[in-house]
């Protein structure tokens, strides 16, 4: 018999790790990374852009490139499974999309058609896709960084906008702005090959502003629009700033931008206006003789810090970065599922969590693979409401119970138990003792769950832990409780009441020392009795007992339980 210390064990508030953008689907707290689609070669066109419904749901739009063809896909989460789809089938069409969606979660995107030298908008309205074209726009790039996108971000009135850059012979900045009649277009910056990597964003007036890439002197710069013209300022004039640049606004509407400062030097930068200047920081992410920061993407969250997707050129692993409002915090994403991460968007959940869009490859040949990274956090989604071990003759039945409205995440439970021994004077510590499995195959069923062990000794007392197996195959312990086979409850108690809140019925388990009346009282807060429920243990046992509170106001209640003399009482809330 092992002897182990005894503690008081109380039940335990089982907090899991809900993936945001995919539920249905409990997951363990942490990154985790999936195949959508092979995206074959794509190179300098094979751009991811990702976007999140009002469920949290990704959506991407992605590029798919073949040798003299390439087509536009969308992918999406449709709650059970990824729906991937062609857009275009023909000609090279979908060079470097962006994608963002309406308040009905539909998608829209902006894409180079490379064969005949258009900037395209393609939107789904809800029977099929419609794809116009919006300017003509060169796709031929100069200089050695390439650098060709196109940016869209979608007003309050839900009409696009789009960056974009128009390569030989303008070598320009362009933008275009749908109006709900035309197209309206103009030219941003005509200073020699500009426009490269540039990126959209809109203030809450509609006002436009992007980042983007000087491809001649290798700065960052920034436009932005004030109703009447556009104001231009060089950022960073660090030889050479301005790839990969990213740009999102705080809540003060000033402007966020990542970017990429190529050789020698091969780092992420970060520039930040602050009200009054430019702000401009290095990131160093893997120590100052690695390179990382390329294919970045940012977005700010509601503290206004900045989270920032990038690619490693060290060891071409996907990183994450963040402002906790301190300091700067890194992360390889997924290290063991990612090879060699590309094409990198981020974007933010309601729960301020991260995901990523990326294409990746096996080794650094071709193909890639369009990917989706995201980190599942922890929030109390899904909680642990009882867990109770009840003497059934010479067995002990286990019951528990999990939030109702999360608790088909769960793909099943198993059970262990230790004994243990009350001998508190013996002073020891329960190392040693070894939990052993009660149940051979995984507990499945119906909320509220129930097992019954039958193989225990009389008068030995067991100490049982419950386990909850996700999705992904993690367990997450969620509590213990303590029965002694062939021996009643010690005492008259209210064992758990559940769900607590409650807005229909409210659960109350009791433990019964012996067999008798019962009676349950609920009063509000202002002592009123508000409901009586009677009923009879005919055996010590536990008791359960459903009263029907359907019918009464939103409030803090007290339950109390009579019986032989004896009261014991608990706090229950209401909603409505």
């Amino acid at each position: 018999m092992c002897l182990v210390r005894i503690a008081i064990v109380s039940l335990a508030v089982l907090v899991f790790s809900l993936l945001s953008g995919i539920t249905g689907i409990v997951y363990s707290q942490g990154w985790h990374s999936t195949v959508i689609d092979t995206v074959y070669d794509g190179d300098f066109w094979s751009a991811t852009s990702i976007a999140l419904d009002n469920n949290d749901f990704p959506h991407i739009a992605y590029y798919e490139g073949f040798t003299d063809t390439g087509y536009l896909k969308y992918a999406y989460w449709d709650g059970s499974s990824w729906q991937v789809s062609y857009i275009t089938d023909s000609g090279d069409i979908g060079g470097c999309p962006s994608l963002e969606l309406d308040s009905s979660g539909y998608p829209h995107i902006s894409c180079y058609d490379i064969d005949n030298d258009e900037i395209l908008y393609v939107v789904w309205d809800g029977t099929s896709w419609q794809i116009s074209s919006v300017d003509t726009a060169s796709w031929e790039y100069y200089g050695s960084w390439f650098g060709n996108r196109t940016s869209l971000v979608l007003d309050s009135s839900g009409l696009p906008h789009i960056s974009y850059y128009d390569g030989l012979p303008n070598e320009d900045l362009k933008y275009a702005h749908y109006d709900g009649a035309n197209w309206q277009i103009s030219t941003v910056d005509t200073e020699y090959n500009v426009g490269k990597w540039n990126s959209l964003t809109l203030d809450t007036s509609g006002n436009a502003h992007i980042s983007y890439c000087d491809d001649t002197h290798y700065y960052l710069k920034y436009a932005y629009y004030d109703q009447s013209e556009w104001h231009i300022t060089t950022v960073d004039q660090e030889y050479p700033s301005g790839a990969y640049t990213s740009i999102a606004l705080d809540s003060l509407d000033y402007p966020h931008i990542s970017y990429y400062i190529g050789s020698p030097v091969n780092k992420l930068k970060y520039a930040y206006y602050d009200g009054s200047k430019w702000v401009i920081e290095m990131i160093i992410i893997d120590g100052d003789s690695y390179s990382a920061g390329s294919n970045n993407s940012i977005a700010i969250d509601s503290s206004d810090n900045p989270h920032i997707s990038c690619r490693s050129m060290h060891d071409s692993q996907l990183r994450y970065c963040y402002h906790d409002g301190t300091t700067w915090q890194f992360t390889t994403v997924d290290p063991e599922n990612i090879n060699y991460a590309f094409d990198t968007s981020i974007t933010l959940d309601s729960n301020e969590y991260p995901h990523i869009s990326f294409t990746d490859h096996d080794d650094p040949t071709y193909p890639r693979y369009l990917k989706y990274a995201w980190y599942a956090g922890p929030f109390p989604g899904i909680s642990l409401e009882h867990f109770s071990a009840q003497v059934e003759g010479s067995a002990i039945s286990l019951r528990w119970s999990v939030d109702i409205t999360e608790g088909d995440q769960i793909t099943g439970f198993n059970l262990y138990r230790r004994e243990i021994n009350n001998n508190i004077a013996a002073e020891v510590s329960n190392l040693g003792c070894i939990w052993t499995k009660v149940n051979p195959n995984l507990i499945t069923g119906e909320n509220p769950y129930s097992y019954t062990d039958s193989s225990v000794e009389s008068g030995v007392a067991y100490e049982y832990k419950l386990e909850a197996v996700l999705a992904d195959d993690s367990p997450e312990t969620l509590g213990t409780t303590q029965a002694t086979a062939g021996l009643p409850p010690a005492s008259f108690t209210i064992l758990a009441l559940y769900p607590n809140p409650a807005s229909d019925y409210l659960t109350c388990l009791l433990a019964m020392p012996e067999a008798g009346p019962v009676e349950l009282m609920l009063y509000d807060i202002s002592g009123r009795l508000v409901l009586v429920q009677q009923l009879e243990a005919t055996e010590p046992t536990e008791l359960e007992a459903i009263l029907d509170v359907s019918g009464l106001a939103s409030g803090v209640y007290t339950l109390r339980a009579s019986s032989g003399g004896r009261e014991v009482s608990a706090r229950a809330v209401v909603v409505r």
